[in-house]
């Protein structure tokens, strides 16, 4: 099928680039013609002219008038199918000598020539062999507690991985369903073949991710020294490889090191502020909190921006349009919010709170002493206000690391 598609392409292609030849010689020649005849007609007009006048001057006779006007009639019957004749006869010699060489056969010979070049860099550089094992990557990503299908793929795949052990993706997917199927230590093994047939990418530290998490789960629930290694080459490529910052998070929620789990879960929360995982490890920092709290230790928790968010009376908007709420820094323009987070038209009237674990850039809202709050509702579905979206903004206030209660009506249209 793939080949099939190819040919068909190939021809498309071809005649895209020879058809707009081929008719722009055939226009050039309707015009070149029909520029000759009308250069005919014009003579033959101008001296017909010229002996109506001789004809009506006296000068000339009835008779011999319609003798000459016959005759340069049939001259110019003549000239015409004459210079057809001829035309014809250069075009011939001329398509033989000039517009095969010119105008077709080289066109012609790059589109041969593409294909060729184009399917040998693809077979140096492309990843024709993970195309087309594309079926079984995706039956592997769609397959969801079902142990046969996983049987079936783990069989496929290992037959792809005997025949080339160099398919990096191959020995991943042949992972993933040894996993599904609680096989971790053939897992293991095949995320370490993947992770090893792969350049320094934020690929590799995902499957380096998986490799750490199969050794963890095989080491009972504890960190090891090989363990530690894997997510130190992980983490070398990609600090925030969400698998590993989940694993030292469960590590240290597991060990109850409460501390450590908070930096980790609120790093996760900024990869994905407005997640269902990070509504859930919101609930988790703040039962952490609690315990740490309980135990007598400080709890850092940090400012908490409280907002009551509303539409402005008979204000009617869809309500599937987004919403887009955030914490910015008054002292300085220009830099991502501190904090944000999205809802809808339909959500309104809202109580929104964020704190720290919102954070959606290298800053949070502790790190800035004035901060203002701004809501907009978005046409385009982008949060950077846009011409006709509505947006309101609170005016700059001083959270003093402790609750502060905004409220907040959308009312003003940006012109």
């Amino acid at each position: 099928m793939f080949w099939i598609f190819t040919v068909i392409l190939f021809v498309m292609a071809v005649g895209f680039v020879l058809l707009p030849l081929w008719i722009r010689n055939r226009a050039e020649s309707f015009v070149e013609d029909a520029s000759r005849k009308n250069e005919n007609i014009a003579l033959f007009q101008e001296r017909s002219d010229e002996l109506e006048n001789e004809l009506a001057s006296g000068n000339l006779g009835q008779a011999e008038f319609d003798v000459l006007i016959q005759e340069m009639q049939q001259s110019l019957l003549l000239d015409v199918s004459d210079e057809e004749l001829t035309t014809k006869s250069k075009k011939e010699k001329k398509a033989a000598a000039k517009s095969p060489a010119y105008n077709l056969i080289i066109p012609l010979l790059l589109c041969l020539l593409m294909p060729i070049v184009a399917y040998g860099l693809y077979d140096e550089w492309g990843f024709k062999n993970d195309v087309e094992l594309m079926g079984l990557f995706q039956r592997t990503v769609n397959n969801r507690d079902n142990p046969q299908e996983s049987q079936d793929l783990i069989i496929s795949l290992g037959e792809v991985v005997q025949a080339d052990d160099d398919r990096p993706w191959a020995w991943y997917f042949l992972a993933e369903n040894f996993a599904s199927i609680g096989m971790f230590t053939e897992a293991e093994i095949a995320y370490t073949q993947s992770a090893g047939r792969m350049d320094e990418t934020p690929e590799k530290a995902l499957v380096l991710g998986r490799v750490a998490m199969a050794k963890y789960i095989l080491a009972e629930f504890t960190f090891t020294a090989d363990i530690l290694e894997v997510i130190s080459e992980a983490r070398a490529i990609n600090p925030n490889e969400i698998t590993i910052l989940q694993l030292i998070a469960a590590d240290a929620e597991e060990r109850e090191d409460f501390e450590t789990a908070i930096e980790y879960w609120r790093l996760i929360i900024q990869s994905n502020p407005n997640s269902e995982q990070a509504q859930i490890l919101r609930r988790s920092i703040a039962i952490a909190q609690q315990r740490l709290a309980g135990d007598g230790q400080d709890v850092v928790a940090g400012p908490t921006i409280e907002i009551d968010l509303s539409l402005a009376e008979g204000l009617e908007i869809d309500g599937s349009l987004r919403v887009f709420v955030a914490v910015r820094n008054a002292a300085q323009e220009g830099l991502p919010p501190l904090a944000a987070i999205d809802l809808t038209v339909a959500d309104l009237p809202a109580n929104i709170q964020l704190d720290n674990s919102y954070a959606v850039g290298p800053f949070n809202i502790s790190s800035a002493e004035t901060v203002f709050v701004s809501a907009s509702v978005s046409f385009t579905g982008s949060a950077t206000p846009t011409s006709g979206d509505y947006r309101s903004q609170s005016d700059n206030f001083s959270h003093n690391g402790q609750r502060a209660i905004i409220s907040l009506e959308i009312v003003d249209r940006v012109p």
